[in-house]
């Protein structure tokens, strides 16, 4: 029985395709299939005794007559022919898999079954596959798959950096011991100097946090509790809260005193952003 499983496994591990039938003319279903393999980095070996060369590859009349150097690396006979042509084509394969050894499936397409040469070929040691587009199987088990996953992929990746953006846009929690080191450490921050019980701190608090986030690579955003640190407050004259301060290159630019509404704080940030 040839569950998905074992479709898939064929289509992932064996990649050297002897495609019996195929055919010149660029829309027969046979040229399709075959350059599609050939695209998707398989390497394929066109059976045809009425052609010299199909997709760029040079064409041999049989199985047999291949050179021994592809005979020897052949995994796959896709096969392309009525139904009733297919028993010599199988007794071919059976011979170049007890001859090398590396001849692993007899895959005939949607609309090819021969039973007897079925179970003629599976007596051998070769899987076989009937009345399947290899093609069609390969889009639906392993494109589809590889879709899915680049998907969980992307979301994934999405998910890491708008995390990764969330804690670049996290307020720093600055106080009297490393302000200088942080204030420091960027061209330009706003520093919130709030403390818990003021009424307005709790109103800008939030835009604070959301303008942390909305400008992240641009500005950084620091809160100091002046009732904590006193000495920072102490420093920098801050009396009355909430005081907002711009720092560029460690100097105060802005200071904004009291609730105010998030484009007035955010255009007072923007003249100072280069």
């Amino acid at each position: 029985m040839n569950t998905d499983e074992k479709l898939r496994s064929i289509l992932e591990n064996y990649h050297v395709i002897a495609v019996v039938g195929l055919s010149r003319e660029p829309m027969k279903d046979s040229h399709i299939v075959a350059e599609y393999f050939k695209n998707s980095g398989y390497k394929i070996i066109p059976i045809n005794p009425f052609a010299d060369e199909i997709l760029g590859e040079k064409c041999y009349k049989s199985l047999l007559e291949m050179p021994e150097e592809l005979q020897k690396k052949v995994e796959v006979v896709c096969i392309f022919r009525p139904s009733k042509d297919v028993p010599p084509i199988v007794d071919q394969a059976i011979k170049l898999k007890e001859k090398y050894g590396n001849l692993k499936v007899v895959w005939m397409q949607l609309g090819i079954i021969n039973e007897e040469a079925a179970r003629k070929a599976e007596k051998a040691g070769l899987s076989v596959v009937m009345n399947r587009c290899m093609m069609t199987e390969r889009k639906r088990l392993i494109e589809e798959a590889d879709k899915e996953l680049e998907l969980i992929k992307r979301k994934k990746m999405l998910k890491m950096l708008k995390e990764k953006v969330r804690k670049m846009g996290e307020p720093i929690q600055l106080n009297d011991s490393n302000f200088d080191e942080i204030v420091q450490k960027h061209n330009l921050i706003l520093v919130d100097f709030w403390a818990p019980w003021c009424g307005p701190c709790l109103v800008v608090a939030p835009i604070i946090e959301e303008l942390a986030y909305e400008m992240a690579g641009k500005v950084a955003f620091g809160k100091l509790n002046v009732d904590e640190n006193p000495k920072t407050a102490e420093r920098f004259a801050v009396y009355s809260i909430p005081t907002l301060i711009l720092l560029k290159n460690g100097k105060e630019v802005e200071r904004i005193i009291g609730a105010v509404p998030k484009d007035y704080i955010r255009s007072k940030i923007e003249k100072h952003i280069k």
